[in-house]
């Protein structure tokens, strides 16, 4: 099979999505060395980068093409670009798909439905504002596609109760975890000053400035001095988590670490004492599963996914309630033993996770849908 990818979606800035993309790709390179895959740019700085790294591969090749993802060429001059590279299956990795795509294959990945279900959760990005037009996007992309592979069990139910997609036409396909992300020290030695960790972004549905009011709440009458970093791409768009750590006096305790590099990501997992994500939704959230692959105690809300990749192996909490947040805080970071519970209940869940296991997901459907196809 000659099978494109649409790279497109691995930003400079890389978000969850490129990351997952990034990943994906990587990783069928390791496991597949029959088919094709030609990989779609249209920077040709990411394609460089991301093309040295995939050399050692000799089955996956960078193309760098003209059109960005959501610009008017990209609808039209696709279809002929991808029957001229003689492409069998084309896969885009998140919710955007060329038109008329017929002769060729078609599965796109759709991680949530944050932005029909839940519109106001991201107010001031584009497909909230440009909404009914995203919608229609969304939903042709997922009926135009012969195949569809989402990310947890709760979004596929998302898709047949929201979409009115049928069962057959969607696989769950779990995100993974590298093996880079494991315990650094066994010990669990807290640094100098422990810390609780978030990581991800800064829009509403995330829950940053209840995290922050509830780390405030938690704070309140200690003795020691516990302090938060929230690790993410600082976006002018949602300045409220600056805000309201101004207005509750916290820029000694809490800290902006602004476009962590992987790396650094690792180390910060492996030294805080708690990682914690309180998202008012989730089609997967992939922080708290490397930190419980670091060997990090999780906190996660009782929304979306989050239940289902955790497991027990995390405490679970409600996410409109600031005391239940504290709680959950103060329960874990005063428990030596309940954080070593957590930590070896974290360490086995992780172990279900991995990006070879979703490559070999993928390339299944691939090959499913090819079969049928011929």
């Amino acid at each position: 099979m000659r099978i494109g990818i649409d790279a497109r979606w691995i930003y400079p800035e890389i978000s969850g999505i490129g990351r997952v993309t990034e990943k994906l790709i990587h990783h069928l390179g390791e496991i597949d060395s029959e088919n094709n895959y030609l990989l779609y740019f249209n920077d040709p700085d990411q394609m460089a980068r991301y093309g040295s790294r995939w050399s050692q591969f000799p089955n996956l090749k960078s193309v760098l093409i003209p059109w960005g993802i959501f610009s008017p060429g990209n609808q039209l001059g696709m279809r002929s670009f991808l029957r001229k590279e003689g492409i069998d299956l084309f896969h885009s990795t998140n919710y955007m798909l060329p038109l008329f795509l017929r002769k060729i294959a078609v599965v796109s990945t759709i991680h949530d439905l944050i932005p029909i279900k839940f519109p106001h959760f991201t107010p001031r990005a584009k497909k909230t504002r440009f909404n009914r037009l995203f919608r229609q996007l969304l939903i042709q992309c997922a009926r135009r596609s012969d195949r569809v592979i989402t990310v947890s069990q709760h979004t596929r139910d998302d898709l047949i109760t929201d979409l009115g997609l049928p069962e057959k036409k969607i696989t769950v396909v779990y995100n993974g975890i590298d093996s880079k992300y494991y315990p650094r020290d066994l010990t669990r030695a807290d640094p100098p000053d422990p810390f609780i960790l978030y990581v991800g972004r800064f829009d509403p549905y995330k829950n940053v400035v209840g995290l922050i009011r509830s780390f405030n709440l938690f704070c309140r009458n200690r003795d020691d001095n516990p302090r938060l970093i929230l690790a993410g791409h600082l976006d002018p768009r949602y300045p409220e988590a600056n805000d309201i750590v101004k207005e509750l006096g916290l820029e000694s305790r809490v800290t902006f670490l602004n476009g962590a590099a992987e790396e650094e990501l690792i180390q910060l997992y492996s030294d805080a004492r708690i990682l914690i994500l309180p998202s008012l939704y989730e089609g997967f959230g992939l922080p708290p599963l490397e930190a419980m692959a670091c060997g990090t105690p999780v906190i996660v809300s009782d929304r979306g996914s989050l239940p289902e990749i955790v497991g027990d192996a995390g405490l679970i909490i409600d996410p409109d309630r600031e005391d239940s947040i504290a709680g959950a805080i103060e329960r874990l970071w005063d428990s030596e033993t309940l954080r070593s519970e957590f930590r070896e209940k974290g360490l086995r869940r992780a172990k279900n996770f991995s990006w070879e296991e979703t490559a070999r997901g993928t390339l299944r459907v691939y090959e499913e849908l090819m079969g049928i196809k011929e």
